[in-house]
């Protein structure tokens, strides 16, 4: 859940909050102020002078008019007993008088009772006030009328309660979508930035505010972040330029090397530590050469691929893991597909030579391996699928994006003996990019490396 909606969610729940709680005062609010009137009319029924009330009561009430009259009358003689004075309803039509709670009554004028008749289950409310001597004069009402009231004002509390949060969650949500538009729009830049598009900057949110001055901030950022990476291209470049026109010129002399090495290696009448000594050169002369070699091999991948001829990449696989098994036998499990691209032969044959030299340096003899080659459809495009496992100590995750990198190693010697120059993998992904493709490195079902190399059907 983003932090738009958290807000609104907020936002709504302390509104919920705030309408309830002045929903449930009002609520009782109102509640006292009914039973407070329910009183004041027991109260005037009883009248100033309960005991002359009764009186009046007990003659009047067969010669009264047929008006109704919700207020029923009784009096309590001092041992409990209860007898009607006036009953309510009317004459033709009397309502039946409550059981009372006779030990619960208290006498008062602002003693009111609420209890239930256990005959009928009906609420009612009584006042008792003193009606002569030993006697106590009731004054009883049904609270059927205030438990409807009562009940439709929950109601309308309740819906009160809804329609505001409802209401307030709808204006916070358009309110907080458009105080986070600057954020959003910052989010779309930085997102373009992440894949590649360093021009962009990130757009700038009204001044003065927080959010103003985060994206000044950011544009400072990336405006300094830019210079940093075109120095870092540009001194990329530079070494890379060097590094090629040294390459070349120092082909030419170790050529002149290896040439008298032989030349001195040749003559019968060497003794055996001069003999030493330059096997000792010219071993050093092929390593150099080697070096000079891989080298203008990754500065020809690092460009734009200049070879456009049909790959039979399918047979390229099968050839190259055949050698495998002829130069270090072990168990290989594999599903070639005949796979025909568009691009360099010579470039795929090292990216499987590199590959397939990789697998005998660093897994075990009779190890198995694992190569799948399928043509597959990935986001709906055609792309052509390499996936190789095998069963070595494979790479850690935090070294699998480094070891692309020229010269990377995963452990500290230099010894050709212990992983070449480091220059193999910086070959394999310089020719799948060179092809429009991507090379991901991943662990393998038996624990080593799986390489896994996706390339668009051209």
């Amino acid at each position: 859940m983003n932090l738009k909606w958290r807000i609104t969610l907020v936002t709504a729940l302390l509104i919920a909050i705030a309408s309830s709680t002045i929903g449930i005062a009002s609520y009782i609010s109102i509640s006292r102020a009914q039973i407070n009137a329910i009183d004041s009319s027991l109260q005037n029924a009883l009248g100033p002078n309960p005991k002359r009330t009764i009186e009046r009561q007990a003659p009047l009430g067969r010669e009264s008019s047929n008006f109704y009259t919700p207020i029923a009358i009784g009096k309590i003689s001092v041992t409990g007993e209860v007898r009607v004075v006036r009953p309510a309803g009317t004459i033709d039509s009397p309502e039946s008088f409550p059981v009372l709670p006779v030990s619960e009554i208290e006498v008062g004028p602002d003693r009111g009772l609420t209890f239930i008749d256990p005959t009928t289950g009906k609420q009612y409310r009584l006042v008792a006030r003193p009606g002569g001597r030993d006697v106590q004069a009731v004054a009883v009402t049904q609270l059927e009328d205030y438990s409807n009231t009562m009940r439709q004002i929950l109601v309308s509390i309740i819906a009160y309660v809804f329609g505001v949060t409802l209401l307030g969650a709808v204006i916070s949500w358009f309110v907080v979508r458009r105080f986070f538009q600057p954020v959003d729009s910052m989010i779309a830049a930085a997102s373009e930035i992440s894949h590649g598009n360093t021009s962009l900057l990130v757009p700038n949110a009204t001044p003065g505010t927080e959010l103003g001055e985060l994206s000044e901030a950011l544009n400072m950022m990336l405006q300094g972040l830019r210079e940093s990476l075109l120095r870092t291209q540009e001194s990329e470049q530079s070494l890379r330029s060097f590094v090629s026109d040294a390459s070349h010129e120092i082909r030419t002399p170790l050529t002149v090397i290896r040439g008298y090495g032989e030349i001195l290696l040749a003559q019968s009448n060497v003794s055996e530590s001069d003999r030493r000594a330059f096997e000792r050169i010219d071993s050093e002369a092929k390593r150099l050469e080697r070096l000079v070699t891989s080298l203008l091999e990754l500065d020809r991948r690092g460009d734009t691929q200049s070879v456009q001829a049909a790959v039979p990449l399918s047979v390229i696989v099968s050839t190259s893991f055949d050698d495998l098994i002829a130069i270090s036998p072990r168990p290989i499990e594999s599903s070639i597909e005949s796979v025909t691209l568009t691009g360099d032969p010579d470039g795929w044959e090292q990216v499987l030579a590199n590959i397939t030299q990789n697998i005998i340096r660093y897994t075990p003899e009779g190890s198995p391996v694992t190569v799948e080659l399928h043509q597959i459809m990935s986001e709906g495009n055609s792309v052509v699928e390499l996936v190789i496992d095998d069963s070595g100590s494979g790479i850690p995750e935090n070294m699998r994006e480094r070891i692309f990198d020229r010269f990377a190693r995963l452990d500290d010697s230099r010894s050709t003996e212990t992983g070449g120059f480091g220059l193999g993998m910086s070959i394999i992904k310089a020719t799948v990019i060179a092809h429009s493709g991507v090379i991901s490195l991943e662990e393998s079902p038996s624990g080593g490396l799986r390489i896994r190399i996706r390339v668009p059907v051209s």
